[in-house]
Order: C-alpha cells, then structure tokens, then sequence
C-alpha cells in the first residue's frame, strides 16, 4: 500500500515496506527529526526524535485529538523537539519510548493499513 511520508518538511511516497525500511534507515542518521506517516484520507502517525528521546501521536482522522505513547510514566520533565518548521517544544519525557520501538510501531502501522499497536501503552488526548 502507498503511504506518503513526512520527513522534516519533505515529502515521499512510500510504496512498499522495503522502501519503509530504507527510508528508516536513512532518517536513523537524523538525530532530531518530524515524521509523519499518513494513510491517504485516514489515520496518521507521528514521531518526533531528540537523540535517543522518541515519542508517537497517533490520529484517527484529521482534527483528531489523538493518543501519543506512554514509556516510563515515572519519567519527570520534559524534553526538547524541533519541528520540521523550525519550532521549538517540549513534551514529557513519560511520553518517550525507545527509538527502535518507534520505528517497529511505524512498519506495524504501514503493514496494518494505518492500525494503532495495540503492544504499546497509549493515553488518549
């Protein structure tokens, strides 16, 4: 199925999962990075890295509140991200899960026609 992929600003379209796994192999070289993955008029699924800070939003549908990933809910903070406009925010640190499980998420949701993982805590916005 083709998805189209998000990057810092840049736009691909994806259109098999080896095609996926390159491209996540080249955002891996990224240390601060947007990503968006979308299925075409459905769900779409975000990653925001800080070095080895990652977290998920996952939307339903455009003007969703979404749900975004839970890691260690113990975790105090907040940690910095770049957007791909060049604006600057903060989210919790308990939000972070491991960068790998970030992309393993991202196959499971091109793979699965846009699911949500259920293999992961989620809390809904």
């Amino acid at each position: 199925m083709a998805m189209s992929i998000l990057f810092n600003g840049h736009t691909e379209d994806i259109a098999s999962l080896e095609e996926l796994r390159h491209a996540l192999g080249r955002f891996d070289d990224v240390p601060q990075f947007e990503l968006w993955v979308s299925v075409p008029d459905g769900p779409s699924i975000c990653m925001l890295r800080n070095c080895e800070h990652a977290w998920l939003m996952y939307l339903r549908h455009e003007g969703d509140s979404g749900f975004t990933s839970i890691g260690e809910a113990s975790q105090l903070g907040n940690e910095k991200y770049i957007l791909s406009n060049g604006q600057k925010d903060e989210y919790p640190v308990a939000w972070c899960i491991e960068v790998e499980q970030c992309y393993k998420v991202i196959a499971y949701f091109y793979v699965n026609d846009g699911a949500r993982p259920e293999w992961i805590q989620w809390l809904e916005s």
